[in-house]
Order: C-alpha cells, then sequence, then structure tokens
C-alpha cells in the first residue's frame, strides 16, 4: 500500500493535511507549557521575618523577607494591619504597625485581598520594659484662620494626645525652623497662633540608650513640629516648653549678676525672664527687686518651679545655691549665681 494514495490519504486513512495539523497541534502542547513555566508571575512566598521578637511601642517597624515580592502588597499580624508597606525589591520590604498588642502573631501577606504566603506564629511582640508618661507641653497651635484660635478650649481633647489645659491670647503666626546651630524664625501672613499647654501622654523611648518622650513617632522636645486633630481639624503644633507633670510653685531666689555695666543697668523689677521662649504660658521668672552694685547686680526674682526628687526645678535645670542662673528677656540676657533660695510656704530649702 502506498504511503499516500491518489486521493491524498495518509496509509489510506488519514488525510495528509489533517495529520499535518494534528503533529503540530500535538508539538504546540509542550512548546505552550513551556511558555506558561517561563512567563507565568510566580507566587510570593515569605520566608523571615526580623527581627522575630520586638518590644512594643506605639509604632513598630518591621523587615520581611521573602520571594517574588512586588509593590502594592499588603501585611497584617493576625487581625492587625500593617499601616505601611515599603517594598525595596522582590526579596525584602519594610512595614510598620501601630498600637498592636503584645503577643505572638502569624505574619499574612496579602496581594489585594487574597492571602499568598502565611508565617505561622512568626512575630513576637514584647511588653514594652518602659513605662508610659505624661509630660506638660507648653507650646503654640498654628496655622489658624483670625476668629478661629478661639474654638481652641481648656478641655479640647487631643485624640491619642491628651487634652488642653490652658490657652493664651492669639498672636500673629512664626514657625520656627531649625537651623543648625540655632532657629529661623518664619512669618505667616493672614494666619495666628494660639499659645496653649497640653497635658501629654507619650511612650518612653530609649533611642540608642537615651531615654526620651516620644508622641506620634516625634521627640516632645522644644521646637518639635506636631501635627495634631482638633474638633477644627488637624493643626500645626510647635513645643516650646516641655516639663514634668508636677505642680508649678512660686519660689523666691536671689541672683548675683554680672556682666557688662550697660546690660546690668537694665535690670529693673517687673522683668520677665521665658528663656528661649515668648510664649506667655511658659513657666517664667519675674524680677522683684535689685540692689545696685560697682560691677555686679544683686536681684530677687520669683520663680515657677517644680519640686524634684533631689532639689528644685526651674525649666529644666535644678536650681542651687552656687549653681548657675540664666535670665533672657527680648532686650537683654544676663548670667548670674544663685546667692539665696526662700522655697514658699510648705516648701523646705533645697
Amino acid at each position: 500500500m502506498p504511503i499516500v494514495d491518489e486521493h491524498g490519504r495518509l496509509f489510506g486513512r488519514l488525510n495528509l493535511l489533517d495529520a499535518i495539523v494534528a503533529v503540530l497541534v500535538l508539538g504546540l502542547i509542550p512548546l505552550g507549557y513551556a511558555g506558561y513555566v517561563l512567563f507565568r508571575t510566580p507566587l510570593p512566598v515569605l520566608t523571615k521575618v526580623e527581627p522575630s521578637a520586638i518590644n512594643y511601642g506605639p509604632i513598630m517597624r518591621i523587615t520581611i523577607r521573602g520571594e517574588n515580592l512586588r509593590p502594592y502588597m499588603r501585611v497584617s499580624l493576625d487581625k492587625y494591619q500593617a499601616q505601611s508597606f515599603l517594598f525595596k525589591d522582590t526579596t525584602e520590604a519594610e512595614i510598620e504597625v501601630r498600637n498592636v498588642p503584645p503577643g505572638v502573631y502569624d505574619v499574612v501577606l496579602f496581594d489585594y485581598a487574597q492571602e499568598r504566603s502565611r508565617l505561622p506564629k512568626a512575630f513576637r511582640i514584647q511588653p514594652s520594659p518602659l513605662p508610659d508618661a505624661k509630660v506638660v507641653v507648653v507650646g503654640t497651635f498654628g496655622n489658624l484662620p483670625p476668629g478661629e484660635a478661639a474654638r481652641i478650649t481648656v478641655g479640647t481633647t487631643i485624640p491619642e494626645i491628651g487634652e488642653v489645659i490652658a490657652v493664651g491670647k492669639p498672636v500673629p503666626q512664626v514657625t520656627r525652623v531649625f537651623a543648625r546651630p540655632g532657629t529661623v524664625e518664619i512669618p505667616i501672613p493672614n494666619a495666628q497662633m494660639m499659645p496653649a499647654i497640653i497635658r501629654a501622654g507619650c511612650y518612653v523611648r530609649a533611642a540608642q540608650g537615651q531615654p526620651e518622650c516620644v508622641a506620634d513617632d516625634l521627640s516632645m522636645q522644644p521646637t518639635t513640629l506636631l501635627f495634631l486633630r482638633t474638633p477644627i481639624g488637624t493643626l500645626p503644633f510647635q513645643i516650646d516648653q516641655v516639663r514634668s507633670p508636677l505642680p508649678l510653685s512660686p519660689l523666691d531666689i536671689a541672683v548675683r549678676f554680672s556682666g557688662p555695666a550697660e546690660v546690668l543697668a537694665q535690670l529693673k523689677a517687673g522683668d520677665v525672664d521665658l528663656g528661649d521662649t515668648r510664649n506667655e504660658l511658659a513657666a517664667g521668672a519675674t524680677i522683684t527687686g535689685v540692689t545696685s552694685g560697682s560691677s555686679t547686680r544683686d536681684a530677687r526674682l520669683t520663680v515657677q518651679a517644680q519640686q524634684g526628687a533631689a532639689a528644685w526645678i526651674y525649666g529644666t535645670a535644678p536650681l542651687r545655691i552656687g549653681g548657675p542662673f540664666a535670665f533672657k528677656t527680648a532686650a537683654y540676657e544676663l548670667s548670674g549665681t544663685v546667692i539665696a533660695l526662700t522655697p514658699g510656704a510648705g516648701g523646705a530649702t533645697r
């Protein structure tokens, strides 16, 4: 029997054209499979979490490692979803989680709404060895249109921070920008600032062994700019002074000032020291009397101080006889030495 007969059939059974098509189709099957294997998007897989354990904090950052990671994925610790997914490459990403309580958690990787990979019990949040704390923060709310400042009142709650316990009088807006080694004041037109005191909660963080009070991942210290949620929207709040929640007490002290005669001559009763801030609510000192001298001036002052465990505290420095005392006004600045210290009623000399 001929291989191809007069009717074009192969071995008298198959049409030659049909046979060729069948061979081509059979050849495409392995070719298609090879293309699928070569060009398909591989599934992402989690392999490791670094660190695997961390002390609790309001904001915690961890690194996840894996294979075939992609941007726009998301991670959760059981039911607690991470706030961010910072994609670095296909093997590494950084996530941020907030206010997740201590415990042991599965680390779950999602692609949109679908779970793609899970590391069971792979991450532990340990109780913090440092307690939460409270501080009194003196500063100014800014970027307030005229007339809006009056809406910041005593008792105003600042979510996740604390509450306003005192307010001052609105003043023209000035933003202090840190420019080493000092600050630059930038006036903002058509805006006001409202001096205020906030009793704030904070988290004690020991960064590089140096404990600091942190709120919203920012260190609570002078010039720090916080963005706080208020009943009239999110407002900038620039810190002027931070002190402990201990009460302020009037303390009478005597200081011997020295310096150029023309500067000493400016010392007079009623002058007020507010340190490096012009905030009317900052704890300050007021001169109540001045005794003339040739090269020095002795002045009596009433300072708003706090009675600490070992000494009276003015600002952030202890007050001790023989210790230094700096006095700053808008017109002059002098340094002196404390020569007498008289606590008010109920106090004790320190």
